[in-house]
């Protein structure tokens, strides 16, 4: 059974994390979330792993919230068109939010479910042949390769906290809303909490690409990585 609800005032839906972090949410992105991804992502604790050789700039930000939000926007309507419990296209949350005392909430990271866009195929013909099939496959097939992919603010890492985020999106919606049976993501080379969390989700190392992905003036290592339904 899903675990989704939804805001009481604003209708907007939500996931939320299990104790001891039932104060924080997962949500669909806001376009109010633009300013606070810049701060977090040009931390340098979170630039390093994020693949990234330059600065995060507000144009960028504004560019991918209006994408990401157009994905889960869909997912939403495909809930609220829904006449019976059946299988969605997408995840309709991805946010992580801190609940505060006085009733508002802090956007703290993000936590994307969403179809394969096998990134690691450097071929650009075969990475658009794997998407385009991937991308055909209805709404609640097995055979559809998600990729799981986030980040956090600092000072909310090295508790648990995306551990908890990860397993409550795959387990609270991707299992039973959208049927997901495959799962795959990717961490650099020494990006140790970043495998932690994967690992601890019952992900497996299937393969390293070893000087594979360019950052900058430099070829980094990826670790790729799988999680399949039992």
């Amino acid at each position: 059974m899903t675990g989704l609800e939804y805001n009481s005032t604003t209708g907007e839906p939500f996931l939320r994390l299990p104790a001891p972090f039932s104060s924080f949410i997962i949500t669909p992105p806001r376009m109010a979330d633009v300013a606070r991804s810049v701060e977090i992502m040009n931390d340098p604790f979170v630039f390093k792993w994020m693949g990234r050789s330059t600065p995060y700039s507000v144009d960028l930000a504004t560019a991918w919230l209006m994408k990401v939000k157009a994905q889960t926007d869909v997912a939403v309507e495909e809930l609220r068109n829904s006449t019976e419990f059946g299988p969605v296209s997408g995840c309709p949350v991805r946010h992580i939010r801190e609940e505060l005392p006085d009733g508002t909430d802090v956007f703290i990271g993000d936590v994307g479910l969403v179809r394969s866009g096998w990134t690691e195929v450097l071929d650009a013909e075969e990475r658009v042949r794997f998407v385009t099939e991937n991308n055909a496959r209805a709404a609640g097939d097995p055979e559809i390769a998600w990729h799981i992919g986030y980040y956090l603010a600092p000072g909310y890492n090295g508790r648990g906290l995306m551990t908890a985020a990860v397993k409550t999106i795959i387990t609270q919606f991707g299992i039973p809303q959208m049927n997901t049976k495959y799962i795959r993501s990717s961490a650099f080379e020494g990006n140790h909490g970043s495998l932690k969390v994967l690992q601890k989700n019952d992900f497996v190392m299937v393969d390293t690409l070893v000087e594979h992905v360019r950052v900058g003036d430099e070829k980094t290592t990826l670790h790729l990585m799988e999680w399949r339904a039992s």
